[in-house]
């Protein structure tokens, strides 16, 4: 059996980053700190095989005598033993201590296996980023029909409904991304330029409010309207210039309005992007 299909193992401290941190971006790595003298231990090894293999491969066991590696015991804060941490690309994602039931083991290790629709989606983001929206769609749907509120899935069909011009259908298929799901922050941007997108279009479109501007230079209600469109059409570092024009000429215009819609371009362009940190901090100055 080689490496790449063995289930369970022994992984000695230089084997550590390769054999668990490494390997969990492929499959999810079940470490089991452990050692010879600890009789709990031993009851627990075939309990964590069987779990372990009934997976099918989508897991394996890397069995850690902390005798050997002392090192790594301390790293990960071993202090009793048998001590489990499953790890999933790189990170810790799920830990327990001493012996368990296999039921209650095997409950754990399921929800950390990529299901039917996560497979799914993850083809169909696989396809959308190759160029090949009509692809991806089919494929999103797949998932969302094996579990409906697939976040991953429901992002990526918010996605390719925007680009069609879909705006109301794009944002119900964002809003029901889950709040404590890793695509909430995606979809939260998303709905931003939504609410972008629908303020431009209301306003009458960019060239309705660009002549508006240009007419009507003292007019803020004409400028935010334009910095709103801009921001629609992804134009973000001259939105926030023209959003900080506003706040430089009327600190609380629209009740915290430009503030707010700058703070909406932040999450959208990511709240640490070099450019979100540079308005951020000529905002608190005009501000503050």
């Amino acid at each position: 059996m080689t490496a790449e299909t063995e289930l369970v193992y022994e992984v000695g401290k230089g084997e550590f980053e390769e054999r668990v941190i490494f390997a969990s971006s492929e499959r999810v790595i079940v470490a089991d700190f452990w050692a010879p003298w600890c009789a709990p231990c031993r009851m627990l090894s075939p309990i964590l095989e069987k779990a372990v293999k009934s997976f099918g491969g989508a897991m394996a066991l890397a069995k850690v005598n902390i005798d050997s590696a002392p090192d790594l015991a301390a790293r990960y804060g071993i202090r009793g033993i048998p001590a489990v941490k499953v790890f999933r690309n790189g990170e810790v994602v799920a830990e327990f201590v001493g012996l368990k039931p296999e039921g209650e083991i095997r409950e754990v290790l399921s929800q950390l296996v990529p299901s039917e629709a996560d497979d799914l989606a993850a083809r169909g983001q696989e396809v959308e980023g190759s160029g090949h929206p009509q692809e991806a769609e089919p494929l999103y749907r797949q998932a969302l029909a094996q579990d409906p509120g697939h976040s991953g899935a429901l992002l990526g069909l918010a996605r390719l409904r925007l680009g069609r011009g879909d705006l109301d259908a794009a944002r119900q298929a964002a809003s029901r991304v889950a709040e404590d799901s890793s695509e909430r922050e995606a979809a939260e941007a998303l709905l931003a330029r939504l609410r972008f997108m629908k303020s431009c279009a209301q306003r009458g479109g960019t060239e309705t409010v660009e002549k508006a501007a240009a007419d009507q230079p003292g007019d803020l209600d004409a400028l935010y309207g334009y910095a709103e469109c801009l921001a629609a059409a992804e134009q973000y570092k001259q939105a926030l210039a023209t959003f900080l024009r506003i706040l430089e000429r009327d600190k609380r215009y629209g009740e915290g309005a430009a503030r707010d819609a700058m703070v909406r371009i932040f999450g959208i362009v990511g709240q640490r992007s070099p450019l979100a940190n540079d308005y951020r901090s000529r905002l608190a100055r005009v501000l503050y």
